[in-house]
């Protein structure tokens, strides 16, 4: 009953294998910069342990070297604890002996301050306020050494290669 125009169907079938074509050559694109990313931070581990520590935190994440911020290479971070740590503090302490500990609940207090000053090699300077809890502190520590040592390791290669 309906005839089908054979040139329309052509285009669309045309259409149809440029978009499957357009789709699988992404596909690879995508596939081969995943296995050379996963190549260069086989080359540099430190790169590897720099995102696991910023993973939750607001701090800047790097890829092949690159953060959002400026590259790695000829950047600098430095982590200031200034006797960042949770404490009782007196108030909690009367007002939970008051009330008969109900007060406690609300925990420890923060106390002190912790910093990560990073300086990237572009000249782009950034500080991060880090929570005085043993984890998060201990992450920042992690995070200042990977990317110290992720700057020391690119400054090498870029004057070997020189």
């Amino acid at each position: 009953m309906f005839k089908r125009d054979p040139e329309k169907t052509a285009q669309r079938q045309a259409r149809r294998d440029e978009k499957r074509r357009e789709r699988e050559e992404w596909v690879a694109k995508q596939k081969a910069e995943k296995e050379a990313l996963s190549t260069w931070r086989a080359v540099h581990p430190a790169e590897k342990t720099l995102n696991a520590a910023c993973m939750l935190r607001s701090w800047p994440s790097s890829k092949f070297g690159e953060t959002s911020l400026g590259p790695v290479l000829g950047g600098h971070a430095e982590f200031v604890d200034a006797g960042a740590h949770k404490a009782w503090t007196a108030t909690r302490l009367v007002g939970g002996v008051a009330t008969g500990g109900a007060s406690l609940v609300a925990g420890r207090k923060n106390k002190g301050a912790a910093v990560i000053n990073v300086t990237f090699g572009n000249g782009a300077a950034q500080t991060y306020n880090v929570t005085p809890e043993n984890s998060t502190l201990r992450m920042a520590n992690q995070y200042v050494t990977a990317f110290n040592a992720l700057a020391a390791q690119l400054a090498n290669e870029s004057s070997q290669s020189s």
